[in-house]
């Protein structure tokens, strides 16, 4: 299994420190958020990387080049800043994951890394696609996520208005998807914000029946670009 990470993103919400430092490389119990997520995935099979870049990518690039230094090998995808989006930018891995299943992460998500292991677990087991789940007091800031009985995805939506959700699943931002999404990802329109969203996609797979099976996070969860989000 590859892996993709997701380190295009400008981190508005942190103020003058995004305008000189990509999410992916703030600080996280003394490693950087993307060293964090390679080792964790690492541990869990993973030894070929994407990594999708574009605000101050280059300083990633210069930091971990071919990935030797982690024990892993690294790619790295550009993203064009005329196609924004998390899902046009899982869109440009798709020939980098060869028609095989593979890890997703966003860049500035950190969780505790047994996640991984046990989200590669329950891929074995099922042969279908994995989301992850953390529990929250209101996933407004997030995507809600509605399970069933089963703890497969039922519904997904994204930054709901705060106070409606009827659950405090919130979507984690790590992922074991199989090549079926990309044609979901082909045929999304921009959303209100002029993206192309990942979530809307997986949103679309969940109301299809298509079955995608949830992970509930268990100890560390952090949204580094978003500083307050720590939960254990």
């Amino acid at each position: 299994m590859r892996g993709v990470i997701l380190a295009a993103g400008r981190g508005t919400r942190l103020g003058a420190l995004g305008a000189v430092m990509p999410k992916a490389l703030l600080p996280v119990d003394g490693r950087p958020c993307l060293e964090q997520i390679i080792l964790g995935m690492k541990a869990a099979g993973v030894e070929r990387f994407a990594v999708v870049i574009g605000h101050l990518g280059d300083l990633i690039r210069e930091r971990y080049g071919t990935g030797s230094s982690l024990g892993v090998e690294l790619t790295y995808l550009e993203q064009d800043l005329r196609s924004y989006g998390t899902g046009a930018a899982v869109l440009l891995a798709e020939e980098f994951t060869a028609g095989g299943p593979f890890f997703l992460s966003y860049g500035d998500i950190a969780i505790h890394p047994e996640n991984y292991r046990e989200m590669a677990e329950l891929y074995r087991q099922y042969k279908t696609m994995i989301s992850s789940a953390n529990w929250v007091e209101d996933p407004a800031l997030g995507a809600a996520v509605y399970l069933d009985e089963g703890s497969f995805l039922t519904r997904l939506v994204e930054k709901p208005p705060r106070g409606t959700s009827q659950t405090n699943w919130n979507n984690a931002g790590v992922y074991i998807f199989l090549p079926q999404v990309f044609s979901y990802l082909k045929q999304l329109t921009p959303s209100a914000r002029g993206e192309y969203e990942l979530t809307a996609a997986v949103a679309q797979m969940a109301a299809e029946g298509v079955p995608i099976k949830v992970h509930r996070i268990t100890g560390f969860w952090q949204d580094v670009g978003s500083p307050g989000s720590a939960q254990a």
